[in-house]
């Protein structure tokens, strides 16, 4: 085939183009599965691509700011064919998700400003703060600022509740103004484990983290100080993050009755050591009846160690 032949042929391959596709069916119109509204309107541009008219024309009201609306198969299908649109669905799963833009003042900022308000009020100290889950976040249109004002504030007489007012994004533009009713806490730190420990094992300072619990789930018994927990060892299973009581925790017994163990005794820059039997069971620290093996004399001893004891100074 020459040149002027094949030049022939694309412009007849044109020309057919052109008649079985007309212009203004050209173009291929989808739907936005998932499209982002900015403003109060649905716009035809919303929903779906591929437009060459009426991309900016009005068709409703958007939803609410932070708010969703769902637009089926059969919704889409009736504004294409009202609109005169080349799309028709290709199943009944077809469907736009419209979301509207907003700002979002979240429940650290929200928990940030009562409780700013509640320390300018004399409330200090370790506490929480609860309150109803509807108002863990506030919703303002995309174009606000992420902003909060306390405009009024009340405190029960036994300062354990509280109700604050908070305008949204600010007191002089209150697009949104909430009431929130709450509850004050009072919280007190404790030491818990991290891990299970079986009875036996001694606890160690990495095995510890501090938890807060409310003063009133405290009760009598709870160990508040890490260092009361640290080198005791447990009684029984103990539960990683519960609070532990003093009468689920011992000190690891280091001497045995009946045990041979080492007395050390020391003068000045004298070290003497000798042998002798423990007649009872000890901890680091308890004070315990040993035997001398040599002269079958009955002593006390204070344990400093594992099969260690040592004199007891006058």
């Amino acid at each position: 085939m020459n040149k002027k032949t094949q030049n022939q042929a694309l412009l007849l391959a044109m020309l057919l183009s052109m008649l079985f596709f007309p212009s203004n069916v050209s173009y291929a119109v989808g739907i936005k599965e998932n499209s982002i509204i900015t403003d109060n309107t649905i716009k035809l541009g919303d929903i779906f691509y591929g437009l060459t008219r009426d991309e900016n024309r009005i068709l409703g009201n958007a939803p609410q700011p932070g708010k969703d609306m769902v637009l089926n198969a059969r919704t889409l299908l009736r504004i294409a064919t009202a609109l005169d649109l080349p799309w028709r669905p290709s199943s009944n799963a077809d469907q736009v998700v419209l979301r509207r833009d907003a700002t979002i003042i979240s429940y650290s900022q929200i928990k940030e400003a009562l409780y700013t308000a509640l320390y300018d009020e004399g409330i200090y100290g370790d506490y929480e703060i609860s309150i109803p889950a509807r108002y863990q976040k506030i919703i303002l249109p995309a174009n606000e600022p992420a902003k909060i004002s306390v405009t009024n504030i009340n405190i029960g007489s036994n300062r354990n509740v509280f109700e604050i007012t908070l305008a949204a994004p600010s007191a002089q533009n209150p697009i949104q103004q909430i009431k929130v009713k709450g509850q004050i806490h009072q919280v007190i730190h404790v030491p818990v484990l991290s891990n299970n420990i079986e009875n036996g094992r001694i606890i160690h300072p990495s095995d510890i983290k501090i938890i807060t619990i409310k003063e009133k789930n405290f009760s009598k018994g709870i160990i508040v100080d890490a260092n009361k927990l640290i080198g005791m060892t447990a009684k029984r299973m103990l539960i990683a993050g519960r609070p532990i009581k003093e009468a689920e925790v011992i000190a690891p017994q280091m001497v045995e009755r009946g045990q041979i163990v080492t007395l050390s005794l020391n003068k000045g820059t004298m070290n003497i050591s000798t042998q002798v039997k423990a007649l009872e069971n000890g901890a680091k620290g308890d004070v315990i009846r040993v035997v001398n093996l040599s002269s079958n004399k009955s002593l006390q001893a204070i344990v400093t160690d594992n099969n260690q004891v040592g004199t007891i100074s006058n």
